[in-house]
């Protein structure tokens, strides 16, 4: 009789260690799964920061060129008043020189009334050198004027050039950007896989261990049944077999521990 109670004694700590054994896996397990979902989380918030970082650079580089857009404005406008006051200048430097060339002639008419043949003759030459002066000063507004043409036609190709290898470099970061977020969602696809499946082994794990305390309780009946002497009401507990075993271990093979990815 106390060798039966010793035998059933080591057979329930046996049991009771193995029990042990599968809740130890089981914490370790869940322990897993939720360094998974932590680190899920963590990839998720790395791709919006990733996101709102892009917008901001976007934000950033149309700001540079409507500055840049603008000051080139600003250029432009002064440039044209500058021209504007210098031509009313030598309007009024011109109106100044013929009211001047006026007034001395009139003097000298008034004067040199006896030398109005030379007064002619010198009228005529000034003539003549106003026609030359007028005619270098529209040399030199069709030069300028075309100066101009070539300045403003050298800015525009830059600002095209700029322009061009702007819409480039954006082109490019957008690709990038869009790489790097497929890559994510991928890796995130990979990350639920990888936690449903584990969710569905600690169901089975939380099924199984459901038994097992059935059995627990029952052994220990059985056990205070025969301590007590009632040998009437023992219930034959079926101890799986090592073939029985082996094929719930085929069924249920114990979750692999993936990579914790930084």
């Amino acid at each position: 009789m106390s060798r039966s109670v010793a035998t059933e004694q080591s057979d329930f700590e046996s049991k009771m260690l193995l029990v042990k054994q599968k809740k130890k896996q089981a914490e370790h397990d869940k322990r897993l799964l939720v360094n998974r979902i932590a680190l899920l989380k963590k990839e998720e918030r790395k791709a919006y920061k990733k996101i709102e970082k892009t917008k901001e650079r976007a934000q950033e580089v149309l700001t540079v060129r409507i500055e840049h857009e603008r000051h080139h404005s600003e250029r432009e406008a002064r440039h044209r008043r500058n021209e504007r006051r210098r031509k009313l200048e030598a309007e009024a430097n011109k109106a100044s020189e013929a009211e001047a060339r006026r007034n001395r002639q009139l003097a000298m008419q008034h004067v040199q009334q006896l030398k109005f043949a030379k007064v002619r003759e010198a009228r005529s030459e000034a003539a003549h050198a106003r026609d030359e002066i007028r005619a270098e000063q529209l040399a030199d507004v069709v030069e300028k004027q075309r100066k101009r043409a070539e300045v403003k036609e050298h800015e525009a190709k830059l600002r095209e050039r700029k322009q061009q290898e702007m819409q480039g470099i954006l082109k490019r970061n957008r690709k990038a950007y869009e790489r790097k977020v497929k890559e994510e969602e991928k890796a995130t696809l990979l990350r639920e896989k990888e936690v449903a499946r584990m969710e569905r082994e600690e169901m089975k794990l939380i099924q199984k261990l459901k038994k097992t305390q059935v059995m627990q309780q029952q052994a220990f009946e059985d056990l205070e049944n025969a301590l007590n002497g009632d040998l009437s009401h023992l219930t034959q507990v079926e101890e799986p077999s090592p073939v029985k075993l082996r094929r719930e271990e085929s069924k249920d093979p114990e979750p692999e521990a993936a990579p914790v990815e930084e």
